[in-house]
C-alpha cells in the first residue's frame, strides 16, 4: 500500500451486487453519459481519474469496478485488502441488494477493518418502484457508523458528494500510516506531497 500512496496513487474499489449500478455510477462520477444499455462486468475493471485534494493536493484515483455476480465475489473482496476507500451500493428497488450490503460489510472487515467505507443507496430517481425505506437503512447501518447517500446514476444526484467523501477519507487516512503530516503539507505550495 505505502508503494501506492507514494505514486500518488488512492485505490478505490466498489462493491455490491451485479446490476446495482456500480458502472453507471463510476460512470456519472467521470461525467461519462449514462447508459441504459450496460453490459455487467466479468472479474474487474480499472478507471483512473485524478483530483484535486482540500489541501490543494492532485490525486491520482483509481477506481476498481468489481462485478458483483456470486460466482466473482472472491474476486470483488480480494480488490479489498490493497484498496484505501470502499464504496458499497445497493439499488433501492431491489430488496435482495440491500440485504447483501451486510455481507460485503462482513468481507470489508475481515480483510481490512481500517478501511474508509461509504454506502450508496443507487437508483433514487425511480421513486415507484422503490422498495428500501430510509428506516430500512438506518436500521441496517445502525452501529456502523458509516455515511450513506442516496444515489442516482442516470441523474447524477449524489455521485460526485459521495466520492469526494470517501475520497477525502481515504487520502486523511491513507497519508499519515506513511508519517506524512498533512497540516505541514497545506501550508506549503511546493514540495513533496502525499
Amino acid at each position: 500500500m505505502a508503494e501506492t500512496i507514494k505514486r500518488k496513487v488512492l485505490k478505490i474499489s466498489m462493491l455490491g451486487d451485479s446490476t446495482v449500478g456500480k458502472t453507471s455510477i463510476i460512470n456519472s462520477f467521470l461525467d461519462i453519459d449514462f447508459s441504459n444499455n450496460m453490459i455487467s462486468n466479468i472479474g474487474i475493471d480499472k478507471i483512473e481519474t485524478s483530483m484535486k485534494m482540500k489541501d490543494g493536493n492532485e490525486m491520482k484515483i483509481a477506481i476498481w469496478d468489481t462485478a458483483g455476480q456470486e460466482r466473482f465475489h472472491a474476486i470483488a473482496t480480494t480488490t479489498i485488502k490493497n484498496s484505501q476507500g470502499i464504496v458499497i451500493s445497493f439499488d433501492l428497488t431491489n430488496r435482495q441488494s440491500f440485504e447483501n450490503v451486510e455481507r460485503w460489510l462482513q468481507d470489508v472487515q475481515e480483510s481490512n477493518n481500517k478501511i474508509p467505507v461509504v454506502i450508496f443507496g443507487n437508483k433514487c430517481d425511480i421513486i415507484d418502484g422503490r422498495v428500501i425505506t430510509k428506516e430500512d437503512v438506518t436500521d441496517l447501518l445502525k452501529g456502523y457508523n458509516l455515511p450513506y447517500f442516496e444515489t442516482s446514476a442516470k441523474e447524477n444526484i449524489n455521485i460526485k458528494e459521495g466520492f469526494r467523501n470517501i475520497i477525502e477519507e481515504a487520502y486523511q487516512k491513507a497519508c499519515p500510516r506513511l508519517g506524512m503530516d498533512l497540516k505541514k503539507n497545506r501550508k506549503k505550495k511546493k514540495g513533496k506531497n502525499c
